[in-house]
């Protein structure tokens, strides 16, 4: 993850569109602080779309979740997913579960490059956001928002739900 001032730039107007968006009360959206920085330097993403989004419901006192989603590289370009954040976590790490000789382990994965057309799938048992320190407990049904960063300096906004299951997939 880059630089700690990084991990809290969605502005308070940025939120209260991301949570009327997923048809939430502006008051109920988890408060946000934005730096200088971010207003100035940061672009919608032209050609990445995300669906899928969820995190998974932890037992209560839990502190670290996960985050899964699915990616799409609309364009005709590779692009490089770097990094995430959200408010609600003091760090978010692009992780991968790996099992070898029957034991399951998590590693840094590390960026992801889509390759034009095609997916980056973010699922249970696999790559996944690591959601660590979060802020205050989560349960099922709260709205949890992200900022996806890639390699061109570009940003994807996600609002993901908290859920026990994944959604069912969404239809193009």
């Amino acid at each position: 993850m880059k630089s700690s001032s990084l991990s809290r730039v969605l502005a308070p107007a940025a939120i209260a569109v991301l949570a009327l968006a997923a048809g939430m009360d502006c008051a109920a959206a988890p408060p946000m602080a934005m730096t200088t920085q971010q207003s100035a330097s940061t672009a919608p993403h032209k050609t990445v779309r995300v669906d899928s989004a969820w995190v998974r419901a932890a037992p209560p006192g839990a502190m670290s979740l996960a985050g899964y989603m699915t990616l799409h590289n609309d364009g005709h370009v590779p692009v490089r997913f770097d990094w995430a954040q959200s408010d609600v976590f003091g760090m978010v790490e692009l992780h991968r579960t790996l099992t070898v000789n029957g034991v399951s382990t998590m590693r840094v994965a590390g960026d992801q490059t889509i390759p034009p057309g095609a997916s980056v799938r973010f699922e249970p048992g696999g790559l996944h956001l690591m959601l660590m320190q979060a802020r205050h407990e989560l349960k099922i049904g709260d709205l949890v928002p992200f900022r996806l960063h890639f390699g061109d300096g570009s940003t994807v906004d996600v609002v993901a739900p908290v859920s026990a299951q994944a959604p069912a997939a969404t239809k193009r």
